[in-house]
Order: C-alpha cells, then sequence, then structure tokens
C-alpha cells in the first residue's frame, strides 16, 4: 500500500478517534453537569453529599461502618467500607466451606449480639457480603432484625426504631420498578441525631 493510501485510510480513523474523545470525555460529561445544574440536580451531581452542622459527614450512596451496637448494621464488606481499599465483593465462593464457616459465625455474633434466642433465623441480606463493598442499603427485614439489639443498647422504644425504619424505608419507583429497601446511612445519620438529643452519646 503505497504512502498516500495509507494516509487516505488513516485520516479519517484518527479524526474519529478524536472526535469521539472530545465527544465522550468532555463534551458529554460538561453537557450533563450543566444540565444537572439547570435542573436543580446540584445535590446528585456533587455525589448526594449529607451535611450535619455545615459538615459534610457521608454520601447517600455510599455505606458506611457503623460497628457501635447502639446502631443499625450495614451489610459485610469485603473492603471494611474503607475506600483506601478499593472496591468489591468477596472472592469466596459461596459452595466453599470457608464461606459457610465464615456466615455461620456472623449469623451467631449476630444473634448474640441481638440478645434473640439461639436458633433465631437472621435474614441473608444481612450475613451475606456487599457486591460492591459500598452497599449503603439492607433489606426491611434486616433492619427489623436489629431492632432488638438497638432497643437494648440505646433504651429506645421498639415503636420509635420501628417508625424510623419505617420512615427510611425506599419502595420500587411506580410500584414495581427496583425493590424496596432501607438506606442504613440515613437510617443511622437520624438515629444518631434522636442520640445526641436524649444525651445518649456526646
Amino acid at each position: 500500500m503505497s504512502d498516500t493510501r495509507r494516509s487516505g485510510v488513516l485520516r479519517p480513523v484518527v479524526m474519529l478517534t478524536v472526535l469521539m474523545f472530545v465527544l465522550c470525555g468532555f463534551a458529554y460529561p460538561a453537557f450533563v453537569a450543566a444540565a444537572g445544574s439547570a435542573l436543580g440536580l446540584g445535590w446528585q451531581e456533587n455525589g448526594s453529599l449529607i451535611k450535619m452542622n455545615g459538615t459534610v459527614v457521608a454520601s447517600e450512596l455510599i455505606g458506611e461502618k457503623f460497628s457501635s451496637p447502639m446502631y443499625f448494621w450495614p451489610r459485610v464488606s469485603a473492603v471494611n467500607y474503607n475506600s483506601l481499599n478499593g472496591s468489591g465483593g468477596s472472592s469466596i465462593g459461596i459452595a466453599t466451606l470457608e464461606f459457610y464457616n465464615q456466615t455461620k459465625n456472623y449469623t451467631e455474633y449476630l444473634i448474640q449480639t441481638g440478645h434473640l434466642s439461639p436458633g433465631t433465623k437472621v435474614p441473608a441480606n444481612g450475613v451475606e457480603p456487599s457486591a460492591s463493598g459500598f452497599d449503603p442499603d439492607i433489606t426491611v427485614a434486616f433492619a427489623l432484625f436489629q431492632i432488638p439489639r438497638v432497643h437494648f443498647n440505646t433504651n429506645l422504644s421498639v415503636s420509635l426504631l420501628r417508625s424510623l425504619v419505617s420512615k427510611y424505608t425506599v419502595h420500587p419507583f411506580l410500584g414495581f420498578i427496583g425493590s424496596t429497601y432501607v438506606n442504613v446511612v440515613l437510617l443511622d445519620l437520624a438515629l444518631h441525631s434522636i442520640l445526641l438529643k436524649k444525651g445518649l452519646i456526646h
């Protein structure tokens, strides 16, 4: 192939590559950001950040490691909800003995710390690792399962805790798109405010 012909073939390829790079790498993201701001979606555009007293404390989209028995706990995380460890779920296969022992031990731990009777059924969502490592959502069943522990450690009424779970339960869009879940980050931040007001924490 002659240099002239080769140049004629490569030129449109290079031009198309540059064009797509500019469009997809710069123009489209800039357009989406501008459209989001124009539609009043700046909060979502900036990462759905949650502020308390003017300080950013979390994101509605990223789970947090709540380990105190006074709070609702998130799902198991392979990265311990630490962004420095990267994102990802557990690499342990569900058919392995290691996975069985891991979930069995954590199930027993949840029952023990929840002051529940041995053999109490634990929702699967409570012992199965988060696929992303940063899942902020838990099932309603797992949230309700934790109420006895939170009640025992805070002395807040069961009815109050149930109402909190209900308040932060997200239902499917239009009744059938998506699933029902509880955003444990929002739930715990609301619980945190109540604990502060009652002087149970400082």
